[in-house]
């Protein structure tokens, strides 16, 4: 089977999932914060990427002091890294500002998980989370290298692991924060060894190296989260 309609077929059950999520849910809102990425090129970590993420989720919980949550949410994330110079002059005393260079991916980025709140002795209620992601690259923006465009893979996934704590703010809604330490498993760039490329410089093509890129990410984030209060009548 193409591997594009694999992952056409992942989406549609990952979409009727998070939408039994959301008609099951207890709550739901958006979250939002800065972000960091991380990828390591040629064995070498680069300088991370300073962006901004957004979500919206929904969730429905079990009950209990300790209850078990399913999530679902659906983002947008810039993943990628940066190069970064420092201000210096050259022989000639000319003077050149520091500055930074950057490779973005924009991910629409789509998560199921499962969440466990935990009892504290505050009306602060602790949480740990564990997702599965799904990420699309909806665009990239390459201010460096950009010959790598033509091997960047669309379709990515990997791990979340989620930590936090949230309180009531108002009988219907709560407001929390998370740390979230996202790690992909897949590759989003990836250059075979061998590849010919073209030096501009010298006018001769070039054997390159294996070129293996995956991303990891650092979110913080502050939500706002609306509760779904159910009366039972009899």
């Amino acid at each position: 089977m193409n591997k594009k309609y694999k992952y056409l077929i992942a989406c549609v059950c990952s979409l009727t999932m998070i939408g039994g999520v959301f008609g099951q849910a207890n709550g739901f809102g958006f979250k939002t914060g800065p972000s960091l990425g991380f990828q390591k090129w040629g064995g070498t970590s680069r300088q991370p990427l300073t962006k901004f993420s957004v979500d919206i989720f929904a969730d429905s919980e079990g009950s209990g002091d300790t209850r078990n949550t399913i999530y679902g949410q659906l983002g947008y994330h810039t993943r990628g890294s940066a190069f970064r110079y420092s201000r210096f002059i050259d022989l000639n005393g000319n003077v050149s500002k520091g500055g930074s260079f950057s490779m973005q991916f924009h991910n629409i980025v789509l998560e199921l998980g499962m969440k466990r709140f935990i009892k504290t002795p505050t009306k602060l209620q602790a949480f740990y989370a564990l997702g599965l992601r799904g990420e699309y690259t909806a665009k990239t923006k390459f201010e460096i290298q950009e010959s790598y465009r033509d091997f960047v893979r669309k379709y990515n996934y990997g791990i979340s692991l989620r930590l936090g704590a949230e309180s009531r703010v108002s009988k219907v809604a709560a407001m929390g924060f998370e740390f979230n330490i996202a790690q992909d498993i897949s590759r989003q760039i990836w250059v075979p060894a061998g590849t010919k490329w073209y030096d501009y410089y010298t006018g001769s093509y070039t054997i390159g190296a294996e070129q293996s890129i995956r991303n990891f990410s650092l979110e913080l984030s502050v939500y706002f989260r609306f509760l779904q209060i159910i009366v039972y009548e009899e």
